[in-house]
């Protein structure tokens, strides 16, 4: 709406302006009322303004002095401004003079007094460029401003809500101790390790392999918390390679992990989870292979895929031209194989 608001007011200002030039000015000139079509060299002194005004505020200024190229844009604005007066002084002086008088002024007349106008035109087309632009400029801060200070106080909450959740595990890590169940004391104490590695190891690019083996295995622990004991659930995990060495994104194995417990556990049938992570000649090769329940949970043939498409985006980027990702069903096994070209 304030666009529009804005063109018709830019519309009356030079409609207006044209219209009283031609109805309050006589002479412009050796253009006189009455020995011509007045009209004529008011209408193309109005066009040739016009095109100065939007050309240096809408072209000119935003695209070279925003980018700070000031000896382009000097140059063009001269180039510009003695072209366009030798245009219209040319059309007067050849043209349109003779309709009014068979005796006319020097060319360079023309040229001087179009020229005059022009520069004024000029002045006001920059004053105007110069202010909308520093208006742009002030509200561009003010709304980096605002983010700045909204972003500030989603990371102070972000920073407050894990403090209080790792405070309340911590007391419940105490009761359970004071109530000697050390199964339950040993599976909070993991569940906070699993908080304190997604809040603040995850701002890092990159995270010692160890790392991250070592958030897969407190994930596991927690997990096993709900398995009975009575039920036939296996998950093993392999390691092999100097894991302490080398360095990965981080959060990128969890995935497979969890979708290996969503689709590959049922409590009432014999399931199993085997995860192998092998470090060879700066190459992680992540296998998993996992039992699948299509009837548990509701859960449909194609359901397996685990947002792979998600996942591939994600490698792209973190590791383009560097990972292989093979995913596929056999024998009743979902198997799931990632090979990283390690820094």
């Amino acid at each position: 709406m304030k666009k529009y608001i804005a063109l018709v007011i830019h519309i009356l200002v030079w409609t207006v302006g044209f219209l009283i030039v031609l109805n309050n000015v006589n002479t412009i000139g050796d253009f006189r009322k009455t020995t011509g079509p007045f009209w004529i060299p008011v209408l193309l002194g109005t066009l040739i303004n016009l095109t100065i005004f939007y050309t240096t505020a809408y072209y000119l200024i935003p695209n070279f002095l925003r980018q700070k190229k000031l000896k382009q844009l000097l140059l063009y604005l001269i180039i510009g401004f003695i072209g366009i007066n030798l245009f219209e002084s040319l059309i007067d002086y050849q043209w349109l003079v003779p309709h009014f008088s068979s005796e006319s002024e020097p060319f360079k007349s023309f040229f001087f007094y179009n020229s005059s106008i022009s520069f004024f035109v000029l002045l006001f087309a920059l004053t105007y460029a110069l202010i909308t632009n520093w208006i742009q400029n002030e509200r561009l801060k003010r709304i980096l401003l605002e983010d700045k200070l909204t972003t500030e106080m989603a990371f102070l909450k972000s920073q407050i809500n894990p403090h209080f959740l790792f405070n309340v595990l911590n007391s419940f890590y105490a009761k359970s101790l004071k109530h000697n169940v050390p199964e339950l004391a040993d599976g909070i104490s993991k569940l906070a390790e699993l908080m304190r590695y997604m809040v603040y190891e995850t701002n890092e690019d990159k995270v010692v392999l160890i790392k991250e083996i070592n958030h897969l295995k407190n994930f596991i622990q927690v997990y096993q918390l709900r398995i009975a004991e009575d039920d036939d659930v296996m998950i093993n995990l392999n390691v092999s390679g100097d894991v302490n060495a080398v360095k990965i994104s981080p959060m990128l194995l969890i995935p497979f992990v969890e979708n290996a417990i969503k689709h590959g556990i049922d409590p009432k049938a014999r399931s199993f989870i085997n995860i192998s992570i092998v470090v060879t000649q700066n190459q992680l090769h992540f296998k998993v292979i996992n039992t699948v329940h299509h009837a548990a949970n509701g859960l449909t043939e194609e359901s397996s895929g685990f947002g792979l498409e998600n996942l591939q985006r994600r490698l792209s980027v973190l590791y383009p031209k560097a990972h292989t990702l093979e995913t596929k069903e056999d024998q009743g096994n979902f198997i799931s194989l990632l090979i990283l070209q390690l820094d």
